[in-house]
């Protein structure tokens, strides 16, 4: 994009280690999926430039966040400035989804409203599902989130919860 984008929004990906946050990226940035990304360690920084006919040019900075609890102490520093966030945990894994209640408190505290979308991901590995969407679902509506099933290995949905994370974004950008 040589036109200057009519917006620069920062997004955080946020969610326990292992979920899929990187493979989501990737998927949505190169629509590409490798088996072995290794661990996030602090912050990697990505973007993607868009553009949408009622908004125009747009600048996605994606901060995909480590996981890890060894990096909990820095994430108010990551989250600073982040215009949304996609909440991440993994369909086949418990743990990661009632880790949840930490990660939104955690943006909530550091960004208030700002949007945020739930993301059930691997729902691929259907044999191996532990979190049930309706569950999901009932925790997305206790917190006021959207939410939406992914799977970065096949590419399920993917576009559709970046580009839907970006528009809530910019309507709520446009309404301030």
């Amino acid at each position: 994009m040589d036109v200057e984008p009519s917006y620069i929004i920062k997004i955080c990906l946020l969610g326990e280690a292992n979920v899929g946050k990187t493979s989501l990226v990737y998927r949505f940035i190169e629509n590409k999926f490798r088996e072995n990304y290794k661990s996030t360690l602090g912050v990697n920084l990505l973007k993607k430039d868009l553009t949408f006919q009622e908004y125009g040019d747009v600048s996605a900075q994606i901060w995909d966040l480590g996981g890890q609890e060894s990096f909990r102490n820095l994430r108010k520093l990551y989250l600073e400035g982040a215009n949304g966030a996609l909440l991440v945990y993994d369909c086949t894994q418990t743990k990661t989804f009632e880790k949840l209640q930490d990660w939104i408190q955690d943006f909530r505290n550091a960004r208030g409203n700002e949007p945020v979308l739930l993301i059930g991901n691997k729902v691929d590995l259907d044999n191996n599902i532990k979190v049930s969407e309706s569950e999901a679902k009932e925790f997305a509506k206790n917190y006021s989130l959207k939410f939406i099933e992914t799977s970065a290995k096949t590419g399920s949905n993917v576009e559709e919860a970046f580009i839907g994370i970006i528009k809530s974004i910019l309507k709520k950008t446009l309404e301030e």
